[in-house]
């Protein structure tokens, strides 16, 4: 129960760390992000270790090292196979695996695209637009000229060309540049997964199905028709 717990906390905690919710309030960030975990998870955290987590500002890792050394106790205590055996082995490799996740997830919120990288589409795509402007705007002069006979009806004859040309410049002059805004505002929320609403990884439903999945497998291994199987020393 003690692991299960946990487990769920330390998910509780990389989620509201990645989340900042409302920004109306004026807290620390970590009280914030406590006083969030007791309104939605009131019970999962006893006060003496809200006390200790509180302290560190990368609680959501550091609480792994807890559950490391509460196997290596069940161990000492005969509750699961001792150190030396196959099975311990594969347990504290199962700890290191939780613990790598929620580092390389913290990583990947941290660690943005480079500047240069951004900046460099970013001027690609504006300068894209003021060139399809400028071009659009000189055709569309040419056959305003030519439409209102301010030429002295020199082109008349080309008058139909001039309005086909400008009108697949419109089409070129303004697909291909909200084709390039849209794929830029895309690779900008790609890229920052935990930061806009409409690209944010659904988190919250993934730590629901977690616990539920962790209560039904809790009522499934406790109704069976044999008894649970238990090391002894």
């Amino acid at each position: 129960v003690t692991l299960s717990r946990y487990g769920i906390l330390s998910a509780w905690l990389l989620h509201l760390s990645l989340n900042p919710g409302n920004k109306g309030k004026q807290l620390p960030k970590l009280e914030k992000m406590w006083s969030w975990l007791e309104q939605i998870r009131p019970h999962l955290v006893q006060p003496e270790e809200k006390e200790l987590l509180l302290r560190h500002k990368e609680c959501y890792a550091l609480i792994w090292t807890w559950v490391a050394s509460l196997i290596g106790r069940m161990s000492q205590n005969g509750e699961i196979p001792p150190m030396a055996s196959p099975t311990y082995g594969r347990i504290i490799n199962i700890v290191e695996m939780a613990y790598g996740s929620i580092r390389d997830v913290r990583a990947m919120h941290l660690v943005k695209a480079p500047f240069v990288y951004v900046h460099t589409l970013a001027i690609l795509v504006h300068v894209n637009n003021i060139l399809n402007a400028i071009s659009f705007g000189l055709v569309l002069g040419m056959t305003v000229e030519v439409a209102m006979g301010k030429d002295g009806g020199k082109h008349g004859n080309d008058l139909p060309k001039l309005v086909i040309s400008l009108l697949m410049q419109f089409c070129i002059s303004m697909v291909v540049p909200f084709l390039y805004l849209a794929l830029l505002d895309v690779c900008v929320c790609i890229s920052q997964p935990f930061t806009f609403e409409d690209s944010k990884i659904p988190s919250l439903q993934f730590i629901r199905s977690l616990e539920q999945d962790i209560a039904n497998a809790t009522v499934m291994g406790d109704n069976t028709e044999w008894l649970k199987p238990r090391f002894k020393k």
